[in-house]
């Protein structure tokens, strides 16, 4: 990297790493459980995966590579996926990593995760081969093998096989993994200490995303469960944080005004949505749903609910930008069209006749309760009569899996890592999306072995989405973090880590 030009004319010196110190993070409240494959909580995985390694992780274009394997090669004639395992990895209570450990862990994990049930309905065996080698052996070819061992979320992490022997499927409660910082201590509602790892075994590589060389700076970690918004950025402002996550995107100007903090916008993010009930009138006829998403403005539907242009895309992608390898343009001919003549065409043609429909929101996701409002304005121009009803979060949850329950709730698709796992695509997903061209496609998507094969199927899959329109995409949004501008290295990402970080 070139040298940039410091205030005196001569090239500044490149910043290096600090050893030492405690980084106080402030986080958005108390995990629930630090058992990685026993919860899908954020704060349960962003602070796990800390402590815990997978066989695979992401990098920097969320890619699936090695991590604790060393290295993987899938066996076509045995539709086998074989893993050799890196050699002298300790464990924070001393044990080496072996074989053993990786087939009780993953063992444990596909009965515990959604991802782990998912794709052990492909596995036929999971086998050690010898004490660095385990082999995956399944009922038909599948791409996505590497992707859900490495996916943080409920991550497949490897505990030693006597973590695993002692507590079974109960909730483990000996948080022992390989990672660069260990367990120290945690005090309910006051803060979560983990302690630099001495014996920490680093993969191989430059740091690339959440892959590469991991080095732990800091001697510990200090997470502290902060719920209040404003005292989390009032935290970072008078120096008692480091760091803090999620705080409100209308502080933006007031973060910029002070010298010794700066932002963190996480991007991507996820994206926020209307989604149907396909089981009956007026949805369950696509004209209907494609005249839903050709009577809107999506400009105006986020820029109602997201405080800039910093937090909101409008982008037709299922999967986002920054995935590159998936990334697709591919819309059918209807994302943030505002087609109103068109619109109406297809309602009418769908034999809707005025009668009220019932959509779903909620104010504790502001952004769903304000993307509702205005787009139930704009759709009264192509003659949909919608009914807005605000209930809690917990309320939506429980009524979008009774199909007699709504017509539209809203939602938001969290960051997904491959498209062959984006969870809405399953007929049983709340919305009940069964269509047999899609669940060919997805098939297809799941079974190829050669990328860019995959990609034409993923193409294909998404222009399929928007001619049957199952939900109305608004737009990807991004959310809003603050730092110490003391604080360096630390990627804004939808998985923040804190290895690789130091404090000036």
């Amino acid at each position: 990297m070139a040298a940039s030009m410091g205030a005196a004319g001569l090239p500044a010196v490149a910043q290096q790493p600090k050893q030492g110190g405690v980084l106080n993070i402030a986080i958005t409240g108390e995990p629930p459980t630090l058992d990685a494959h026993h919860s899908t909580a954020f704060i349960t995985q962003s602070v796990g995966w800390h402590i815990y390694e997978g066989l695979f992780t992401l990098d920097g274009k969320y890619n699936a590579v090695p991590m604790l394997a060393e290295s993987v090669a899938f066996d076509e004639k045995r539709n086998t996926y074989v893993i050799k395992l890196r050699a002298n990895v300790s464990f924070h209570d001393g044990s080496i990593l072996n074989a053993d450990d990786v087939v009780a862990s993953l063992g444990r994990w596909g009965r515990k995760s959604n991802y782990g049930r998912l794709m052990f309905k492909n596995v036929v065996e999971l086998r050690k081969v010898d004490d660095l080698t385990v082999e995956i052996a399944l009922k038909e070819p599948s791409p996505v093998v590497p992707m859900m061992l490495a996916f943080p979320n409920q991550q497949a992490a490897i505990y030693p096989k006597s973590v695993i022997e002692k507590y079974g499927d109960n909730e483990i409660r000996s948080y022992v993994g390989t990672g660069p910082f260990r367990f120290k201590e945690h005090v309910a509602d006051r803060h979560l200490k983990l302690e630099r790892f001495a014996k920490y075994a680093a993969a191989s590589g430059e740091p690339d995303g959440m892959a590469g060389r991991r080095v732990a700076h800091f001697d510990e970690l200090r997470l502290v469960p902060t719920p209040e918004v404003s005292v989390r950025l009032e935290g970072v402002q008078t120096g008692l944080y480091d760091i803090a996550d999620q705080v409100s995107q209308d502080m933006l100007p007031m973060i910029k005004m002070y010298p010794t903090i700066e932002p963190v916008v996480t991007k991507p993010y996820w994206w926020t949505m209307a989604v149907f009930n396909k089981k009956r009138a007026p949805f369950n006829d696509p004209r209907a749903r494609q005249a839903f998403v050709l009577g809107l403005d999506n400009k105006q539907v986020m820029g109602a609910a997201f405080a800039s242009e910093d937090f909101y895309r409008l982008d037709p992608g299922i999967l986002f930008q920054e995935q590159s390898q998936w990334w697709s343009k591919a819309d059918g001919g209807v994302y943030n069209k505002r087609d109103l003549e068109r619109a109406k065409t297809l309602l009418k043609e769908s034999g809707y006749t005025g009668q009220p429909i019932k959509w779903l929101t909620t104010r504790e996701y502001d952004f769903m309760y304000k993307n509702a409002l205005v787009a139930t304005e704009q759709l009264k121009a192509v003659g949909f009569n919608i009914q807005l009803e605000v209930v809690d979060w917990a309320t939506i949850v429980q009524q979008r899996n009774n199909p007699q329950a709504y017509d539209i709730f809203s939602g938001a698709t969290t960051f997904t890592p491959d498209p062959g796992v984006w969870p809405c695509f399953d007929p049983a997903w709340p919305g009940f999306w069964e269509d047999s061209k899609k669940d060919e496609l997805v098939r297809k998507l799941n079974t190829e072995m050669d990328g860019k094969k995959r990609f034409g199927v993923w193409e294909e899959l998404q222009t399929h989405f928007w001619d049957q329109a199952p939900m109305a995409k608004f737009g990807d949004f991004f959310i809003l973090g603050v730092k110490n501008v003391d604080v360096k290295n630390v990627a804004a990402t939808p998985f923040p880590f804190y290895w690789n970080a130091w404090k000036q």
